[in-house]
């Protein structure tokens, strides 16, 4: 046994390793290699919060980051996994009344030989570089999937009870609250913390068997949906992990189009198109959803109306539609429609004005608490370093574009009132900066600004002294 041991160990460190792995993948109906990759500095700069965990870590990315919070949920995933077994033989035993039941011991070595049989798979998910020995990483996938597996099963129940009543979970600290639901929630969606959905299928026909082929065991992909509140049909088979699938219930990939440079597309705001006639309206259905964020990508232009499907903005959309686009960057099959979406909103939005105006009509609703000036911030570096987006609405964009014809006296009040609100926003923000940037550099404490100020008296002192002087001697 030592001496098999060994070779996996060094099998698992040498240079050919990955390529074998990844080779291992090609043509594999459920799992894309790479699916689960670092997030790129340049998407990360305008917020590295939104891709990093801040209350449970999965998968080996963040896994010992020296986070304390990400330690304590540790042994909370233990519980949950030893709940999720209490499932399994309890059902187990229901089903099975006369005949022979595995143990708890039983079925936790059967769902770790599983995913030792499936280790290149996993490998190959994040790129074929983790260098965990294959019996670690097998624990890690056991524990975070079950982990995710029975949190998913207490949200559907926690979700199916009275507001306010946390029912048997009094004594879990993640069901205590609505918002701690969403935070974990907001962990679960990150790209760099996922963990391939084939382990999560794996384990679960393991737990809970059922009498039919792998490629038409829907359950956990059902799962998911109806715990996030999720009601639209999606292919689940080709799903690499949760964020993906989650992405597919959002995107319509049958209506995949094309990619390009990406670059902004709309060059009138929501204010303007409002001033040259055009009409913005919210269409379509309405994203409300508790624990899921829904996007309704089908914006529509036509006969001078603009129809934007209404967008909420919660504590979680920010994370989950920057991940959202993450993943896009990250393939090269895959279309960018949420890019593009974001894109459309940076073209609309250039100020606060034009976010006032979009609350007005119906089109946003801001459910996170942020103010606009955040919002705003929020809008306008969604796309930052981003390189590829689509033509979702290059037709569409090209009609606001051109004059939309309105040459009333009404349109020029508009537009000069909302570019003096512009400018004085833009003056505010860069008066910000530097008083900020001058406390923190050269008035950090109270001595300094006494010295500040002393330097600047003296200056108006000496300044004073020279004019008196020049002018005394003429």
């Amino acid at each position: 046994m030592d001496s098999i041991h060994e070779n996996n160990v060094d099998a698992t460190t040498s240079w050919m390793f990955p390529i074998q792995v990844l080779l291992g993948t090609i043509g594999h109906g459920e799992v894309e290699a790479c699916s689960i990759s670092k997030v790129p500095d340049k998407l990360r700069k305008p917020n590295k919060d939104a891709y990093m965990p801040q209350v449970v870590s999965i998968g080996p990315y963040h896994r010992g980051s020296g986070n304390d919070i990400l330690l304590m949920m540790e042994p909370h995933k233990w519980n949950y996994m030893l709940s999720l077994l209490r499932r399994s033989l309890s059902q187990a035993e229901e089903e099975n009344e006369e005949g022979e039941i595995e143990d708890g011991p039983s079925k936790v070595k059967i769902c770790g030989d599983t995913i030792l049989d499936i280790e290149y798979l996993v490998r190959a998910s994040y790129g074929g570089n983790i260098q965990s020995e294959p019996h670690d990483l097998a624990k890690l996938m056991l524990l975070d999937g079950c982990f995710l597996l029975e949190f998913l099963r207490r949200l559907q129940e926690y979700k199916a009870l009275k507001a306010g009543d946390s029912g048997d979970y009094d004594d879990d600290p993640i069901f205590q609250s609505p918002n701690k639901v969403l935070s974990v929630l907001s962990d679960l969606f990150l790209l760099e913390n996922q963990i391939p959905f084939i382990v999560l299928k794996k384990l679960y026909r393991k737990l809970f068997p059922v009498p039919v082929p792998v490629e038409q065991d829907h359950r956990v992909a059902t799962l998911v949906m109806e715990a996030l509140g999720y009601t639209s049909v999606v292919p689940t088979s080709g799903a690499a992990h949760l964020l993906h699938l989650v992405y597919l219930s959002n995107v319509n990939q049958e209506d995949r189009k094309k990619t390009k440079p990406a670059h902004q597309e709309l060059e009138r705001c929501a204010t303007r198109l409002r001033a040259c006639g055009v009409t913005i309206r919210p269409g379509g259905r309405s994203n409300m959803n508790q624990f899921g964020d829904m996007f309704n990508l089908e914006i529509k232009f036509n006969g001078g109306v603009l129809e934007i499907p209404q967008l909420r903005i919660k504590k979680s959309t920010e994370v989950t539609w920057r991940n959202f686009i993450a993943w896009e960057q990250s393939r090269i099959v895959t279309s960018c429609k949420l890019t593009s979406y974001a894109l459309f909103f940076q073209g609309l939005i250039c100020c606060a004005h034009d976010i006032e105006l979009l609350e007005r009509v119906g089109v946003l609703v801001n459910e996170s608490g942020i103010g606009h000036e955040d919002l705003l911030k929020l809008f306008q570096t969604l796309c930052e370093g981003v390189d590829n987006m689509d033509w979702s609405y290059s037709d569409d964009c090209a009609k606001l574009n051109s004059d939309t014809g309105t040459r009333s006296l009404r349109k020029w009040p508009i537009v000069t009132w909302h570019n003096c609100r512009h400018i004085f926003e833009i003056v505010v923000y860069y008066w910000k900066n530097w008083y900020t940037i001058l406390r923190k550099e050269h008035i950090p404490t109270i001595w300094k600004l006494i010295g500040v100020l002393a330097a600047i008296a003296l200056l108006g002192l000496t300044i004073a002294q020279t004019y008196y002087a020049v002018k005394s001697s003429k």
